[in-house]
């Protein structure tokens, strides 16, 4: 995959977690936080740039001690110096979950099971799609209210999936730069293995293509059920983000 499209989705990606966020400069990467909701959603180090690499980890566990929450830095091949994960594992951190940073490729569109309905969320909808995604992830609710103003702007879709009239399922879609990223795709338990995830999904595209997007993409943990669903509707992998944690205390 071309260095245009890494770059496109490493700006949207941070361009996005920057408006529900608190940002940091730390002189060579960029640190995201919020007081009230302590999740790897809102707490993550990114856009490394920078040859001071101890000095740069100590201001890291320096902040995230003051925030009592993990020092999570996320890296993408755009990232310097290039052996940081190694620096990084040095320095006591442990590597977690990779993701996958995965593009959408035409393909054979699968059939939808008929009973699901997926339609634009409008702003006076925007409490039921919050709660429906907050309760699919197992999120406080708090997250979605703090995202209120993040996600009521013009480049940024909220899809409601139905069910027999009952919401079933919730995702996004921001288009930013000629790349369309969708985000935040879950379903309510009682409506999973349905299909309900993969309605949104390729609602989500179908529009990302109408928008003019020149590719629409997504990221998830490598080697789990959802890049699996992501494949079959024709997705593949990119490349991969790093992640590594550490316990500032």
């Amino acid at each position: 995959m071309s260095d245009d499209f890494t770059q496109a989705f490493e700006r949207l990606w941070v361009a996005l977690r920057a408006r529900w966020c608190d940002s940091h400069d730390l002189d060579g990467a960029l640190a995201f936080t919020h007081d009230q909701v302590k999740i790897p959603f809102f707490h993550r180090i990114v856009q490394v740039n920078c040859a001071e690499v101890d000095r740069l980890i100590d201001d890291a566990l320096s902040l995230y001690r003051e925030k009592d929450y993990d020092c999570i830095f996320t890296l993408s091949p755009l990232d310097r110096p290039t052996d940081l994960g190694q620096r990084l594992q040095q320095r006591g951190f442990t590597a977690g979950a990779l993701a996958s940073a995965m593009v959408h490729a035409p393909t054979a569109t699968p059939a939808i099971n008929g009973a699901i309905r997926v339609e634009l969320a409008d702003e006076g909808e925007y409490d039921v799609w919050n709660d429906v995604s907050c309760r699919s992830f197992e999120h406080p609710p708090a997250m979605g209210e703090i995202g209120r103003s993040a996600l009521l702007q013009p480049d940024v879709r909220r899809y409601l999936a139905r069910v027999d009239s009952a919401p079933a399922g919730a995702a996004l879609l921001c288009s930013q730069g000629g790349l369309g990223y969708i985000d935040l795709v879950g379903t309510l338990c009682e409506f999973r293995r349905q299909g309900v995830a993969s309605a949104l999904v390729l609602q989500a595209v179908a529009d990302s293509v109408a928008l003019g997007n020149r590719w629409t993409a997504l990221e998830t943990i490598t080697g789990s059920a959802p890049e699996r669903l992501y494949q079959r509707l024709g997705f593949r992998t990119a490349y991969n983000r790093h992640r590594y944690i550490m316990d500032p205390a």
